[in-house]
């Protein structure tokens, strides 16, 4: 069975210097709506885990906006995402479940095991999650910077994509 634990750190490009790896903890998310994130609508595309990936959100209905992701490697699937940001108790929350090219699922079929990621901060155009980041550049570009851990072994993800709508 794979299994990715996706934690969210931002590590500048070009820099040696990582910024603050950003994390929830014991705090409580910050007041936050879709508004803030909703320039994330649209379909993007680019770089990211040695292959191609693609992102597509819909625009915010009922205090949801869906999303799918799915990963390629020359020209073949790898896998996907199911992507859901949740207003929660006045904040925000990206769940997400993850499925096989077959679309059988990694976690099991219950609500509860989606994978959640609090909102940290909002910060200009970057928004922290415990978990994952996502920084709009210039109008055109997103970046999603992870941290990937597999065992011990624990390493910084960068996708680099362009809006294709």
């Amino acid at each position: 069975m794979r299994t990715l634990i996706i934690l969210a750190s931002l590590l500048l490009p070009g820099s040696l210097a990582a910024q603050e790896v950003r994390s929830l903890g014991d705090a409580t998310s910050p007041p936050a709506t879709l508004e803030q994130i909703a320039w994330l609508v649209g379909s993007w595309e680019g770089t990211g885990l040695g292959g191609e990936s693609h992102e597509a959100w819909l625009p915010p209905v009922n205090g949801q906006m869906a999303g799918i992701f799915h990963q390629s490697s020359n020209g073949a699937l790898q896998f996907y995402e199911i992507l859901q940001f949740v207003e929660r108790d006045g904040s925000l929350i990206l769940r997400l479940k993850h499925f096989n090219r077959d679309l059988s699922g990694w976690e099991d079929n219950s609500a509860e095991s989606a994978v959640e990621f609090p909102l940290v901060a909002i910060e200009g155009d970057t928004a922290y999650f415990s978990g994952l980041t996502y920084e709009r550049v210039g109008e055109e570009g997103l970046r999603i910077y992870l941290r990937l851990r597999s065992g011990e072994e624990t390493r910084i993800e960068t996708f680099e994509l362009t809006r294709i709508d």
